[in-house]
C-alpha cells in the first residue's frame, strides 16, 4: 500500500501530526501497536493543558484527538505493530505485523515506555501488586495501602488519583524534595499522602501477591520493611527508539532521537516528534507542538509548496 505520509505512533504527537497532515491534504496513515493515545491514556487528570480549566482525563483527550484526526481524513490503524523500517531511500518502507507500506516521508512518534526500578521482586510481582498505571489498576486497591515510587508530575498525579481509592498512600522519592509542580505537591499534602524522602525501594516482596517493600534511607543507610498491598512505579520513561536506531536514525546517549528545530532527523524525509525525541520538556503540549511542526515539514518535503522551493 502506498501513501504519502506514514506516522508511527498515535500518542499526542502522532495524532497532532495526523490531524495537520490530513488537513493539508496529505494521504496520511497512522500505525499504532496498541490503542491510540499512548501513555496519555494512563493520566487520570490533565490539569495543565490549555482550554480545560477543570482538567480532562488523558483518555478523554485522546478520544477527542482521534475523532478530530479521522474527521479530516487520517487513517488510524490500531493494534498494528511496526516490525521493521527501511528509511534510507527516497521511498520509506514500513513493515508491520499486518502489511507493508511505502511512503514519501515518515514521522516517528513512538513515545516512551515506563522505566523499571530494577529491584528484586519487581518483575515477579508485576500484575500481582506491581503496576505502572494508576488509572488502569487503582480500582483493584480500594481501601488498601499503596506505595507510589517517584517524585515528578506523573508520580504526583498517580498518588492523587489513588488517594481517592486507597486507605493510605505513601510516596517514596530519592531526593529531599519532589520534582512535581508546586500545585500538585500542595494537593498531595491536603490529601494526606505521606512522603518518604531521601529513600529508595530496595526490594518488593510477598507470597502470591505483594505484601511489602524494603525501603533504604539514603541519609542513614537504614533499611525498613513497610507493609503495602500495591506498588505503583512512576520513575520516568525510556524512549521507544530501537527500531528507528536499527534503521539508521541517529539517537543520543540515552536513546532519544536527535532532531533539529523542524523535527528533522539525520535521514532525509524522516522526522520525529514527541517524547521519543531529545527535546527536554516531556509534556502533552510540547508533544503536540512537535507533531504539528513535523507535519508541516512533511508537507513541505512532499508537496514542495512555493514557500519552500
Amino acid at each position: 500500500m502506498d501513501v504519502e505520509l506514514v506516522v508511527v505512533g498515535a500518542g499526542p504527537a502522532g495524532l497532532s501530526a495526523a490531524l495537520y497532515a490530513s488537513r493539508m491534504g496529505l494521504g496520511t496513515l497512522v500505525l499504532e501497536k496498541g490503542l491510540p493515545g499512548g501513555l496519555m491514556l494512563e493520566i487520570p487528570l490533565i490539569e495543565n493543558y490549555p482550554g480545560f480549566p477543570e482538567g480532562i482525563s488523558g483518555q478523554e483527550l485522546a478520544e477527542l484527538m482521534v475523532k478530530q484526526a479521522r474527521k479530516h481524513g487520517a487513517e488510524i490503524r490500531e493494534l498494528e505493530e511496526v516490525l521493521k523500517m527501511d528509511l534510507k531511500g527516497d521511498v520509506k518502507i514500513v513493515e508491520t505485523n499486518k502489511g507493508t507500506y511505502e511512503a514519501k516521508a515518515i514521522i516517528i512518534a513512538t513515545g516512551c515506555s515506563h522505566r523499571r526500578l530494577g529491584v528484586p521482586g519487581e518483575e515477579e510481582f508485576r500484575g500481582r501488586g506491581v503496576s505502572y498505571c494508576g488509572l488502569c489498576d487503582g480500582p483493584f486497591f480500594k481501601d488498601k495501602r499503596v506505595l507510589v515510587v517517584g517524585g515528578g508530575n506523573a508520580a504526583a498525579t498517580t498518588a492523587l488519583y489513588l488517594s481517592g481509592l486507597a486507605s493510605e498512600v505513601l510516596l517514596v522519592h530519592r531526593r529531599d524534595v519532589l520534582r512535581a509542580e508546586e500545585a500538585l505537591v500542595k494537593r498531595l499534602e491536603e490529601k494526606g499522602v505521606k512522603f518518604i524522602l531521601n529513600s529508595v525501594v530496595e526490594e518488593i516482596y510477598g507470597a502470591d501477591l505483594v505484601e511489602g517493600v524494603k525501603i533504604k534511607s539514603l541519609k542513614t543507610g537504614e533499611v525498613k520493611d513497610i507493609p503495602v498491598d500495591g506498588v505503583f512505579i512512576q520513575v520516568g520513561e525510556v524512549p521507544n527508539s530501537q527500531l528507528a536506531a536499527e534503521a539508521g536514525v541517529e539517537v543520543d546517549g540515552r536513546g532519544f532521537i536527535i532532531v533539529d528545530i523542524r523535527q528533522r532527523t539525520n535521514l532525509p524525509g524522516v522526522l520525529a516528534a514527541g517524547d521519543v525525541t531529545n527535546y527536554p520538556v516531556k509534556q502533552v503540549g510540547t508533544a503536540i507542538a512537535q507533531g504539528i511542526t513535523a507535519a508541516v515539514e512533511a508537507y513541505g518535503l512532499i508537496r514542495r509548496p512555493y514557500w519552500l522551493r
